[in-house]
């Protein structure tokens, strides 16, 4: 067997691990296969040029996450034919969006103290108080609104929901 096809299938197997990694490291889902790919690239074109590499595992995920500390670096100058068309904070809107209609989808007893906490940032304590609730009991549905948000959003366990949800106000 080749060498080149013995790197191919290496890399191949290893695809899966370094998603997962670049999935809790990135704030998105494009964005982690975005890195993905650049690693794979980065790690393929050493591989051609001759260099080697001891133990491709550990190589590969360190070069994820040197890229991913890296500012990202604009290939083009920016001009009037490759601007993006809509405003920045239409990206906001758009996961704030996601964010209601993923809201509509859940219990009321779950969305109910989910949304004071999200628009106004009362507090646990306000939140059983207003509620007539145990503070055991507004802990645990509001955990459990957003392990469901998360879910529904396709997004890692590490990845703060109250990220999209700070921005909701503005809606």
């Amino acid at each position: 067997m080749t060498k080149t096809r013995s790197h191919t299938q290496e890399l191949t197997a290893l695809i899966p691990a370094l998603s997962r990694l670049a999935r809790i490291m990135a704030p998105t889902p494009d964005l982690a296969e975005d890195m993905t790919q650049d690693a794979l690239l980065r790690v393929w074109a050493r591989l051609q040029k001759g260099g080697e590499i001891d133990d491709l595992r550990p190589y590969l995920m360190t070069t994820l996450r040197n890229a991913s500390r890296k500012p990202r670096q604009q290939d083009q100058e920016l001009t009037e034919q490759n601007a993006p068309s809509h405003a920045a904070e239409i990206w906001d809107r758009l996961a704030c969006s996601d964010v209601i209609n993923a809201m509509a989808d859940m219990p009321d007893d779950l969305t109910d103290l989910l949304r004071p906490l999200a628009m106004s940032g009362a507090s646990y304590d306000e939140l059983a108080a207003s509620f007539d609730l145990p503070i055991g009991t507004v802990m645990s549905r509001i955990s459990r609104a957003r392990a469901q948000l998360r879910a529904e959003l396709d997004l890692p366990k590490m990845r703060a929901v109250e990220v999209l949800l700070g921005d909701m106000a503005q809606v």
